[in-house]
């Protein structure tokens, strides 16, 4: 696939002029215990982070999957059929269980990012080994097996990471390139339409995908062995194209150094949640009111630019959301 590397440097990182509220959920791959950090969309921070190792489950060098339904968010793990369900505000765990399927299948390929469509969980399976077909794996939301499609005689997609569902288009990356993926007449087997990716230079490997479906907002994560970044993409599916917009540099905001963000998941804000925990309540209004008449982005919850009394408003409009 072809990757067109356009010169920058931190001066021009670039934040959308739209403006962006909600949380994007980053798996770390590499060595275990690895954990899961969130990044605030509102703040620009990465602001907290879970290690799902010390709850007692399997070790994991990848916790990955990040896909939310809008009541919890999913997790699963790279060399095990485990699945965990978390608050997808917090990340405070609610349950554990697993694939239903053998776990001998993680003998021969790992499990990586994926999404949550139309009722269905969808995960990226790359081969471990060479000339092993990529496999895109479904299930419904309790784990059990619903389909599987293979990457039949496409070397190029042996090793797919990154997934999401953007419309009714299925998007997948491998650490070199961005695909849109086919679904020919042949039962079970799919195909990748390549996409020219402008903006990303070409040291960094593709990872995660997570979609804004709200505000049409496509992100990609991506590394280059020591920093990650996060970007902004844009899609011509008629010239099967990308454009790459740098959103932040996120070992510059609390992101580990060295690590692979393999897995992005996105969660949208809920409207008046200033402290980000998911529940509009009295340390929401305390956080605006503290914050009146500055630029505070935790308290800027309407996010235009100003701590207010459009602020004050939009906490006590939703007070009591989430808080059940």
């Amino acid at each position: 696939m072809q990757r067109i590397a356009l010169g920058f440097g931190l001066a021009t990182l670039l934040t959308a002029s739209v403006y962006a509220d909600g949380y994007l959920w980053l798996s770390a791959a590499g060595s275990a215990p690895a954990s899961v950090y969130r990044y605030n969309l509102r703040t620009g921070q990465v602001d907290r982070a879970i290690t799902p190792g010390s709850w007692g489950f399997v070790q994991s060098g990848d916790y990955n999957l990040l896909a939310s339904d809008g009541d919890a968010l999913y997790i699963g793990l790279e060399n095990d059929r485990t699945l965990l369900k978390v608050n997808p505000y917090t990340g405070a765990f609610r349950s554990a269980f697993g694939y239903q399927m053998c776990n001998c299948f993680y003998g021969h390929h790992y499990m990586k990012d994926g999404a949550f469509y139309e009722g269905e969980l969808w995960r990226a399976a790359p081969a471990r080994s060479e000339n092993s077909a990529g496999i895109l794996y479904v299930s419904d939301a309790d784990g059990v097996p619903t389909a599987a499609f293979y990457a039949s005689n496409q070397t190029h997609l042996e090793r797919p990471i990154g997934l999401e569902w953007v419309g009714d288009a299925l998007m997948i990356t491998t650490a070199q390139g961005l695909y849109r993926v086919r679904f020919p007449d042949e039962p079970l087997v799919f195909e990748g339409e390549a996409y020219t990716l402008n903006g990303v230079p070409s040291g960094h490997a593709l990872g995660g995908l997570a979609y804004d479906a709200q505000r049409d907002k496509l992100y990609l994560a991506t590394s280059d062995g020591s920093s990650a970044m996060l970007w902004q993409l844009t899609l011509d599916h008629a010239s099967r194209s990308a454009s790459a917009t740098p959103v932040e540099t996120l070992t510059l905001k609390g992101y580990p150094s060295g690590r692979q963000p393999t897995a992005l998941g996105f969660v949208p804000a809920r409207p008046g949640d200033a402290d980000d925990n998911g529940c509009v309540d009295d340390a929401d209004l305390l956080i605006v009111l503290f914050a009146n008449g500055s630029s505070t982005a935790q308290a800027d919850v309407n996010g235009d630019g100003s701590v207010d009394d459009a602020d004050l408003l939009e906490v006590l409009f939703n007070f009591g959301s989430g808080c059940n």
